[in-house]
């Protein structure tokens, strides 16, 4: 999150007004406690215009899209997130509800299917609802989709499956050629002589 949130005038303003008490400086935990953080969540097709939604009561404006205020997330089911050392492949999942017939159709249909999602977290001024800071929080692509609907028992909720990012690196072939094939083409190029310490050190992963 970026720092100057929490020093937001904003911020410290709401939270004399909710807390009763004067900060110059809010923590994490100070910010979350707010409740002015919403998820919004892009859904992006291949091969065609992409879905932004977003948890708030009302429509939201960021990165230049409008975030519609559909649908609605179940509480609870959206894991947490944390900063950790490596790459991970792991693969979450979380429940919608109000889901309308359109978007339960093309989910159903395998419309959204390797649809890339990002889940960003973001932070609105308590005033106005205008966004003071998102982070992306996941990014991986679309599984699939399992939907409910029973208008006798008032159930209308969609469970969406993402897989990571990194997933890809277990689908797709590996295309790394040994060092002599590749001192064939490009002599003296020792890239792939390295192989054993590229990517050794990562350091960011969501969970």
């Amino acid at each position: 999150m970026n720092d100057a949130v929490f020093t937001n005038a904003n911020l410290l303003k709401y939270w004399k007004l909710v807390k009763g008490t004067t900060k110059t400086r809010l923590t994490l935990m100070d910010v979350m406690s707010l409740g002015v953080q919403v998820t919004c969540f892009d859904v992006l097709p291949k091969g065609t215009n992409g879905f932004h939604w977003a948890d708030s009561l009302i429509d939201i404006n960021l990165d230049g899209y409008q975030y519609i205020s559909f649908p609605d997330i179940i509480s609870g089911s959206l894991p947490s997130y944390s900063e950790q050392k490596g790459i991970t492949n792991d693969a979450i999942n979380f429940k919608v509800s109000n889901v309308n017939q359109s978007v339960r159709a093309l989910a159903l249909g395998g419309f959204l299917k390797d649809a890339q999602m990002n889940i960003k977290l973001v932070i609105l001024n308590p005033y106005d609802s205008t966004v003071i800071d998102s982070m992306l929080m996941f990014s991986g692509f679309i599984d699939y989709v399992q939907a409910i609907a029973d208008p006798n028992q008032k159930t209308n909720e969609m469970t969406i499956y993402v897989n990571s990012v990194y997933k890809k690196l277990d689908r797709q072939p590996a295309l790394i050629a040994a060092n002599s094939v590749y001192q064939s083409y490009y002599k003296g190029d020792e890239y792939f002589s390295l192989l054993g310490q590229v990517n050794q050190n990562q350091n960011w992963k969501y969970k």
